[in-house]
């Protein structure tokens, strides 16, 4: 086995929101397949943040009878840290390292750790994001971070394989400099949580503002404006829709455009009970009110025709976020309520809205 050790001073992060905490500790595993039974650990990579410098460390094995040694050095190292990093850890590298640890009798117990899976924090809003897949380096393109290696893990088992037989220096650093990459990447990559940031709510300063425009058909048209700050920058700009729900985000602003719908609507009252319908006014009245209306003109109500109707301007809300809420009928799951000059006046019914939107953009 042999242990490379280095400091990096090339590290840089596009926002200074997400940087690396002096407990984490990022790793990235190289094998020669997929099975931990049948094929070998050759390499682990690791950076840790100390002294205001990123440090990377890698063990790489020179033949097959260096799993062990690389596997202990990994667990003396992890030692002196509380959090671990990985891209897509979860799914092989730990189940990998867990069943080789087994083999070799190694104490190093994953369940002591906060662990912190970079790709199953954006697996999420891989849409939004508008990203073709979620491998590692398909990010990194998206955050326009360059890589001077070329080859892929498959590819690097048979220069493993050759580095073996003949110890070749170019080989030794062709598997080096694909596994730097690969934790340096995940550095590279915690601006990324700015976007977990945005569509799990962590926003302020929110505001209002009803905006008339002109659609393909020549229609005049309303739609309500939304505008927000974001508490983490985003490293890049992002748009994504849902319905008529548009949002544009960018650096530590958000903007999302919704239509307005001019109608009439109904309220349903909850306690239908104490109503009657009258059927030529197709409205419900109290019964303390239709004590004076003619028998003949009135029934007693239903839930689904015990309503007032309200003609306004609305936005459409899929659960009750504001109240009161209106329907079209009463079956609908879809509600809406008014905009009033208190809601416009509102920040506080407005980020609740904003947050509602923000849930429906990230499904």
């Amino acid at each position: 086995m042999i242990t490379i050790s280095k400091k990096l001073d090339n590290i840089e992060l596009l926002t200074k929101d997400f940087t690396p905490k002096k407990d984490w500790l990022f790793f990235d595993i190289e094998t020669t397949g997929f099975s931990s039974k049948t094929n070998i650990l050759y390499l682990i990579g690791c950076i840790y943040f100390t002294n205001d410098k990123y440090c990377l460390i890698q063990w790489l094995a020179q033949s097959d009878i260096d799993e062990s040694s690389i596997l202990l050095a990994f667990y003396e190292l992890s030692k002196s840290f509380t959090t671990i990093l990985h891209y897509n850890g979860n799914g092989f590298d730990i189940p990998f390292i867990k069943e080789k640890l087994k083999k070799y009798q190694i104490p190093l117990d994953f369940d002591n750790f906060k662990n912190i899976d970079i790709y199953k924090n954006l697996q999420p809003y891989k849409k939004q994001l508008k990203l073709e897949n979620l491998k590692q380096k398909t990010i990194e393109k998206f955050l326009c971070i360059n890589r001077n290696d070329t080859k892929n893990g498959g590819e690097l088992i048979s220069v493993f394989r050759e580095y073996e037989k003949n110890g070749s220096k170019q080989n030794e650093a062709m598997l080096l400099l694909h596994n730097e990459e690969d934790v340096i990447g995940m550095v590279q990559l915690l601006p990324m949580f700015a976007y977990r940031s945005l569509f799990t709510g962590n926003i302020l300063s929110p505001g209002f503002e009803l905006h008339y425009y002109t659609n393909s058909r020549g229609e005049q048209k309303q739609e309500g404006i939304f505008s927000f700050q974001i508490k983490n920058t985003l490293p890049k700009r992002i748009s994504c829709s849902y319905g008529s729900i548009y949002m544009t985000a960018h650096k530590n602003n958000g903007k999302i455009k919704i239509e307005i719908n001019q109608c009439e609507l109904k309220y349903f009252f909850p306690n239908y009970q104490d109503y009657y319908y009258l059927p030529q006014e197709d409205t419900s009245i109290h019964k303390s009110v239709a004590f004076y209306v003619d028998k003949n003109f009135r029934t007693k109500a239903k839930a689904a025709n015990c309503y007032s109707k309200k003609t306004g301007i609305f936005l459409p809300q899929e659960e009750e976020i504001i109240t009161p809420f209106f329907k079209e009928d009463y079956h609908d799951k879809c509600t809406f309520f008014e905009i009033t000059d208190e809601f416009c006046s509102n920040s506080a019914d407005q980020l609740k809205y904003i947050l509602h939107l923000l849930k429906l953009l990230s499904t």
